[in-house]
């Protein structure tokens, strides 16, 4: 029944954005891709203005924006014309404002039909399709469970449901999971999410865990990377082109090296010379010896 609920609104909510369509163009064509453009326009200003224009991939950069845009615009004319439910999340067009966009899309067909000078089969068929479509509505609501009410009146952003799933997960594995979002989205946790690595780091290493991989590193610290030949070589030493990312790496790269007992010849020449802050530096080895004051002095001596 919730699934037939689901489809027949879909297809009335079609039948009643085509007629609006097609009633605009009936006057000018220029009316629609006006009205189009205002209001994926107005969408994305919202999603600009709440810090959430940035689509979940880890992309960055002018790509990275480019894809944002045109997923941004995809959907929310697919939602438009379809009213796909799930698209309801906080990552896509967030609960308050699918709900708000549903019923003006039904309360613009009314304008539209009226601007296009329609007939009594025209308001007959708008009014009928938007009526049944609210019923269908109304009565999925009374067939889902109530806890998703609120799901369409969430106004959670897709960077907020990030940070919250981070800080709220228990397991490493849904948290891990989080650094498969765009770097954008958990900004502002970076340090809580460096002090999780830092302090697990020795444990992952041991355990090896089945999300715990070179892919998920380097997604974590998003860099543009390649692997070095030589004696270091499967230690996971990545240099990467962007400065920030380098310190970085180069910690993770820090940590196996001297919990491996390497000797100084086959040391990463970055870790003679790091491309940290004295901060960072004095900040990272006070973590270190720590965690592994015998391992770390012990490296460190041969280091020098």
């Amino acid at each position: 029944m919730i699934f037939g609920c689901m489809m027949l609104q879909s297809a009335l909510l079609l039948l009643i954005r085509s007629l609006s369509a097609a009633m605009l163009m009936l006057v000018k064509k220029r009316y629609l891709a006006m009205y189009m453009a205002g209001d994926v326009a107005l969408y994305l200003l919202q999603k600009v203005a709440r810090g959430d224009f940035h689509y979940w991939p880890p992309i960055d950069g002018a790509v990275g924006l480019l894809v944002s845009l045109m997923m941004r615009v995809f959907v929310k004319i697919l939602v438009d014309f379809t009213g796909v439910i799930q698209f309801r999340g906080p990552q896509e067009l967030g609960g308050l404002y699918w709900t708000v966009n549903i019923f003006l899309a039904l309360l613009a067909s009314f304008v539209c039909v009226w601007v296009g000078g329609g007939g009594a089969t025209e308001w007959t068929l708008v009014l009928a399709a938007s009526g049944a479509f609210s019923s269908s509505f109304g009565l999925f609501l009374l067939l889902i469970k109530k806890e998703y009410w609120r799901t369409f009146v969430d106004t959670q952003t897709g960077r907020q449901q990030t940070t919250e799933r981070f800080i709220q997960a228990v397991e490493d594995s849904v948290k891990a999971s989080v650094m498969k979002k765009n770097k954008k989205q958990w900004a502002g946790i970076r340090e809580d999410v460096m002090a999780w690595v830092f302090s697990n780091f020795w444990r992952w290493e041991a355990e090896k865990p089945e999300w715990y991989t070179e892919s998920w590193i380097a997604t974590l610290f998003q860099a543009d990377a390649y692997r070095t030949r030589g004696p270091i070589a499967g230690l996971g030493w990545e240099r990467t082109r962007r400065r920030g990312s380098e310190c970085e790496v180069w910690i993770v790269t820090i940590f196996r090296a001297l919990n491996s007992h390497l000797p100084h010849s086959q040391l990463p020449p970055l870790l003679l010379k790091p491309p940290v802050t004295q901060t960072q530096y004095c900040s990272f080895f006070c973590l270190f010896f720590s965690s592994r004051p015998s391992h770390a002095r012990g490296a460190c001596r041969r280091a020098t």
